[in-house]
């Protein structure tokens, strides 16, 4: 899909982007090359430039590839932030806006610890679980990716607006709406859709029946992402929507430690990118060091720890071999 928008020309995948038509109307134009505008039209569309700075395009070189799994991908993606972590192994993280103490704790350690690893954690900037994974993110000095229903000069909820500043300066905001947008409650459904497309891995923490969050791990399943639920008792009704996707086949959550194990087995160049973020090669860590600092001692499949020993060997031979041969780049 990626390469039928490469060929169209920037100008029109722009004018088609910021255009007030129906969605699949300007996507059909545009792939006919068929796209004519008023002068009024066009005097809109370059203000619409003026006023949002930071933006990628479909077919653009770096417009997030996870998104071309989408039947309808957003033509345009507004942010604030360092757009290159949609492309790291990252995990979606969703749940209730009124979530309960026993939510919000089982969010913030997850979230906490898979931050740790080196994954990075996305969410819909949503007050709530929303929230909590963001915060316990950031708060391991990890890497955060907020999908906003709104323009991103728009707080919303405002209670958020300290949340989102942070995550722009040590993370990543993203839109599909300009500045000025509101939130429409239309727009939070495909917020969720491109939640659930940047993810690999979908997490749902806490949810009721009709929440939002089981349309992202619709989304997910649609797009062939793993979806985990964490189960709630019975007489939850902020949980009964977590209990249902298990019941229709998303995997059950109930020990962080199988989570972590299977993460790093699959994807075990993450801590290596994590040891490289904090800086730790310069200290040159013990294995047993490697383990306390990322707090991985209950993890009991040892190929994350065979990969990583092998991987870091190979760098240590290597930095030798440039200090042996006098390289100082």
């Amino acid at each position: 899909m990626k390469e039928k928008y490469e060929n169209i020309h920037r100008r029109i995948r722009l004018m088609a982007a910021l255009h007030s038509y129906d969605y699949k109307k300007c996507t059909h134009a545009m792939l006919e090359n068929q796209v004519n505008y008023t002068p009024d039209e066009i005097r809109i569309i370059t203000r619409t430039i003026k006023e949002n700075r930071s933006y990628v395009l479909i077919g653009d070189e770096d417009y997030p590839i996870k998104l071309y799994d989408l039947e309808w991908p957003p033509l345009v993606l507004f942010y604030e932030g360092n757009l290159d972590l949609v492309n790291r192994p990252s995990i979606g993280i969703v749940g209730a806006r009124n979530c309960s103490g026993y939510g919000r704790k089982i969010t913030m350690d997850l979230a906490s610890s898979l931050a740790k690893i080196g994954l990075t954690v996305i969410s819909g900037g949503a007050r709530g679980i929303d929230a909590a994974a963001h915060q316990a993110t950031l708060g391991e000095n990890g890497k955060t990716v907020c999908v906003l229903g709104c323009g991103l000069d728009i707080s919303y909820p405002s209670e958020n607006a300290e949340l989102f500043s942070l995550i722009k300066k040590e993370g990543l905001v993203i839109s599909q709406y300009p500045n000025g947008f509101g939130p429409k409650k239309w727009t939070f459904p495909l917020r969720n859709r491109i939640i659930a497309a940047l993810s690999d891995e979908i997490i749902v923490t806490e949810a009721a029946e009709k929440s939002g969050s089981l349309h992202t791990a619709a989304y997910g399943e649609e797009l062939n992402r793993p979806v985990h639920s964490i189960p709630h008792e019975i007489y939850s009704g902020n949980g009964s929507g977590t209990n249902l996707l298990i019941e229709m086949g998303a995997r059950i959550l109930y020990k962080k430690e199988h989570l972590l194990s299977d993460l790093l087995t699959r994807k075990p160049d993450v801590l290596l990118r994590r040891i490289r973020d904090l800086k730790l090669l310069e200290l040159n860590p013990s294995m047993d060091d490697l383990e306390k600092i990322f707090c991985l001692g209950l993890v009991k499949d040892i190929y994350w720890k065979e990969k990583l020993e092998r991987d870091l060997k190979n760098i240590y031979n290597f930095e030798r071999y440039k200090r042996d041969n006098g390289d100082k780049s």
